[in-house]
């Protein structure tokens, strides 16, 4: 086994999704937050594949990405509990009401700078990291049907 399978075996990634929401912004976000998580993560990505008539398939994830639903006050509380851990190699990905409600990313980013982290509304998080610490903080959490 190489040390990439090793890597991703002992990792877990989430998408947590305020449950209340309609289907068509949950399947939003959790586009937005998957891609950003992608982006971060190079190593969660499989190589490309090829069918028996040689035709190309790009890679996908190389791991399973449940998508659990919470509160936004619950979200909010995971990642803050994630992100006091203080732990190096964990990535956390949010999307909130305001990248949601924006038109441009530079309306959000300017917004964005403008408000306090307690008046952030999450829509969701990605969170990755070691497996251990996600089942820890994520357990208790249902998937999202």
């Amino acid at each position: 086994m190489d040390s990439t399978n090793t890597t991703i075996e002992s990792k877990k990634c989430v998408l947590i999704i305020d449950s209340t929401q309609p289907t068509g912004i949950i399947a939003n976000t959790s586009s937005v937050l998957s891609i950003t998580l992608g982006q971060q993560l190079g190593n969660i990505i499989g190589q490309d594949v090829y069918d028996k008539q040689g035709e190309k398939h790009l890679g996908i994830t190389q791991m399973p990405i449940p998508i659990l639903g919470a509160s936004p006050e619950k979200i909010k509380e995971i990642r803050r509990h994630l992100l006091s851990l203080l732990i190096e190699d964990i990535v956390i990905v949010d999307f909130s009401d305001i990248a949601q409600k924006s038109k441009t990313y530079d309306h959000y980013e300017n917004i964005m700078r403008t408000t306090t982290e307690n008046d952030i509304r999450y829509i969701g998080i990605a969170v990755y990291g070691d497996k251990k610490v996600i089942n820890k903080a994520t357990g208790n959490l249902s998937l999202i049907r």
